[in-house]
């Protein structure tokens, strides 16, 4: 069995963290700064692939973060993003991911972005 490469996309600008959900009173809500970057990434898969259909079978994600500075980040909240985001669009739900990696990258100044790569299990014939 071997991994065939699905999906190779990037998404222009500084990656962003996920953010906590935020309560007021009895309701809970994403915070906007989420909510758009979230919709960035959605705009960048859809650019890339206009026509396609969630991936049902194992997957494997490879993140690259391409930062500005160090400020605020830590790894697993950078991949949450973006992982969300594709759910149900690249993907049929986020457990079928079977193996991740996630590198980051500082200093990237104006070539800050997010480069992502999905790959499916292939099953023997």
């Amino acid at each position: 069995m071997t991994w065939v490469p699905r999906f190779a996309f990037r998404i222009g600008g500084d990656p962003l963290p996920k953010e906590r959900p935020r309560a007021t009173g009895q309701r809970a809500f994403t915070p906007k700064r989420t909510r758009d970057a979230e919709q960035r990434v959605l705009a960048a898969f859809r650019a890339a692939y206009p026509e396609a259909e969630p991936l049902a079978g194992r997957l494997l994600v490879d993140l690259k973060f391409f930062r500005r500075t160090r400020r605020g980040c830590d790894w697993d909240n950078l991949a949450k993003l973006p992982l969300d985001a594709l759910n149900k669009v690249a993907y049929l739900d986020d457990e079928q991911i079977q193996k991740a990696t996630v590198e980051r990258f500082y200093g990237a100044g104006d070539e800050a972005r997010t480069e992502v790569r999905i790959y499916e299990k292939d099953s023997p014939a």
